[in-house]
């Protein structure tokens, strides 16, 4: 799964991972730390058609669903599986959801954050100079700069963050 769609949290994400058709409940319960959380955590994937039910055999199990509910997945023995439509689906073939763009207060509010949060005290010049723009080409003008204190105080990990959280959503001139 490369992308991150929004509406799977980090542990959804990470169980959706797991997932090969192999595993059974219990199994990928033990891997969760074997607290009982993959059974709801399952029931949560299925019900938003990330997962299906599978038999001993790797055939999908079809349910008659009630009210287009997506079935429980109780039995510790159960496995399930990514459903071929979802499985086949790359990122270049996905809808790339529209990025909103920021009004600019908010967008320079956020880069400032992203500054603070990033650098600390370090990032404090940086951060003075974002929000002295007063425009969102000021903003844009400062992007360069913006990136090179990233890249120097922290990695250019950091610096993608930012251009894959931020950039996208500022406001173009």
């Amino acid at each position: 799964m490369s992308s991150r769609p929004p509406e799977l949290g980090p542990r959804l994400r990470s169980l959706l991972i797991m997932i090969d058709g192999k595993r059974s409940v219990a199994d990928l319960d033990k891997l969760l730390g074997g607290d009982g959380l993959a059974a709801p955590l399952l029931d949560q994937l299925a019900s938003a058609g990330w997962i299906a039910q599978v038999d001993a055999a790797g055939h999908p199990v079809l349910h008659a669903m009630e009210g287009g509910a997506a079935p429980a997945v109780s039995d510790p023995q159960q496995q399930v599986t990514v459903p071929a439509d979802l499985a086949s689906l790359t990122p270049a073939a996905q809808e790339p959801a529209p990025v909103p763009t920021l009004p600019f207060s908010e967008a320079r509010r956020l880069v400032v954050r992203f500054i603070n949060d990033q650098l600390g005290p370090m990032g404090e010049p940086l951060a003075l100079r974002v929000e002295a723009c007063k425009t969102p080409v000021d903003l844009q003008i400062a992007l360069p700069r913006i990136r090179d204190g990233l890249k120097n105080f922290k990695n250019l990990a950091t610096v993608q963050r930012f251009d894959d959280e931020l950039v996208a959503r500022l406001p173009k001139v």
